[in-house]
């Protein structure tokens, strides 16, 4: 974090006045409301709607989603202002910047926490950039990220300003034998763009400063009233204590039909060795015991009422197979009993709620959407079962219901994160369950194999 934000964050916290773009206002509300305004009236532009990339939204969700100067969820008019107050004007007789080429090599982990924080599909360790910026770069200077994606550029640009003493230490040493000056540590100031408003979204809430103890205190309260109100819904039977537990995920398969005697066939119960927890290329029907792979079956459908439209909807038909749990600290692993059908067909039975979005797909402009239309998803809500759309509806409306903006869009943030593991997208490994795995083999497939996750798994 930049001397900046923090001098921001501590005026925040203490509502006094903050510093902004060469202004001072009298709380960052002030700041807020100020640029908010300019914003409100830039997008009344023509011309300023006519950028190239332009995000396809209203207004007021625009608006909703910024917090200018420092976060737009569209072409950000204050960037010369920007370079104005912070920028160093060139003047080729005295700027004597050089560099020799930065050819060592660069190998960085991906299981820092902060890198694991929020998925995206085109990552790259934070830890990773900061060896680029300090070489290329002195404390104050401008770095330009064109293409953001999550945003890890910019955190590597204020990490170079507050570094661990570890990794400080590290990069010194790799300098030192690669025969590099010794590295100019300072935060640098960043330009993040992106086409994508998700991708800038995620960037933003990488980057700008928040008050953590509120956020937590905030986000302990939706989890605890999240708990007391569909609690219910992630809680099993142990069969050796018959106490109640408390659901991690639960293994949900494609069911398909029998070439030889029409009998379903579920495909994790029939061809997953639980021993080598691999999947076998051929196994028996358990009915007529005639031998098949998956490409020999037929895929089954069932016909459900869809909440968005109350009208008939057919998708693939799915079964729940085993259930993830924890009793204390240990994990068990059961086949669904009698008790969880039960609770399972009382949350189909609820309304969906408000704050699940029900668009349709825009199969024909999809790359892949023929991969999800013959399948039966085709809108948003199709791919969340009953039990995922209750917890997400929940946490999405509790998060829009924070008062402080910044804090706000922090309790968005990780419930957005959440979205792809409680999704139909996220398929699950006989080994193991990994998100990250989940949100990269996603966007536009439904595997035979998924893992429904329980909110607190996620989180």
């Amino acid at each position: 974090m930049t001397e900046q934000q923090i001098e921001l964050l501590q005026n925040q916290q203490q509502g006094g006045p903050v510093e902004c773009l060469g202004m001072t206002f009298e709380s960052d509300e002030a700041r807020r409301e100020y640029f908010l305004e300019i914003l409100r009236e830039k997008l009344k532009d023509p011309e300023f709607r006519q950028i190239e990339g332009f995000p396809i939204g209203e207004d007021e969700d625009i608006l909703a989603l910024s917090d200018p100067p420092y976060y737009t969820a569209c072409p950000n008019p204050f960037l010369e202002q920007f370079i104005e107050c912070y920028g160093k004007p060139y003047d080729p007789e005295t700027d004597d910047y050089h560099r020799e080429p930065f050819a060592a090599d660069v190998s960085e982990g991906k299981g820092d926490a902060l890198y694991n924080a929020h998925s995206y599909h085109t990552k790259v360790p934070h830890k990773a950039i900061m060896r680029y910026i300090l070489h290329y770069t002195d404390p104050g200077d401008i770095v330009l990220d064109g293409f953001a994606g999550s945003g890890m550029t910019g955190v590597a640009a204020q990490m170079c300003g507050s570094p661990d003493q570890k990794f400080k230490t590290l990069i010194e040493s790799e300098r030192k034998t690669d025969g590099l000056p010794p590295a100019s540590w300072g935060a640098r100031r960043v330009f993040l763009n992106d086409l994508s408003p998700a991708a800038t979204f995620i960037s933003a809430n990488y980057n700008l400063p928040f008050d953590l103890s509120t956020f937590e205190k905030e986000a302990q309260n939706i989890l605890s009233i999240l708990r007391q109100e569909y609690g219910w819904m992630y809680q099993t039977t142990h069969p050796k204590s018959k106490s109640k537990a408390e659901i991690n995920y639960t293994v949900w398969s494609e069911v398909f039909s029998c070439p030889e005697c029409g009998s379903d066939i579920v495909f994790v119960k029939e061809a997953l060795d639980r021993k080598t927890k691999k999947t076998r290329k051929e196994f028996p029907c358990p009915s007529c015991g005639s031998r098949h792979t998956k490409n020999d079956l037929q895929r089954l459908f069932e016909t459900l009422i869809d909440p968005a439209t109350s009208q008939p909807w057919k998708r693939i038909k799915l079964h729940p197979v085993l259930i993830n749990y924890k009793v204390g600290k240990k994990q068990f692993e059961k086949e669904p009993d009698d008790q969880d059908f039960q609770v399972l067909e009382k949350i189909e039975q609820l309304s969906l709620p408000p704050k699940i979005p029900t668009d349709q797909f825009p199969i024909k402009a999809m790359y892949h959407g023929s991969r999800l239309e013959p399948k039966g998803f085709t809108r948003v809500n199709h791919l969340f079962l009953p039990r995922s759309l209750q917890a997400l509806g929940f946490l999405w409306e509790r998060a829009w219901s924070i008062k402080d903006h910044r804090i706000r869009k922090m309790a968005l943030y990780f419930v957005e994160q959440a979205i792809w593991g409680m999704s139909l997208l996220a398929r699950y490994a006989p080994t193991h369950y990994s998100q990250v795995n989940q949100y990269l083999s996603g966007v536009y497939y439904v595997g035979s194999q998924i893992a429904e996750c329980s909110p607190w798994y996620i989180l």
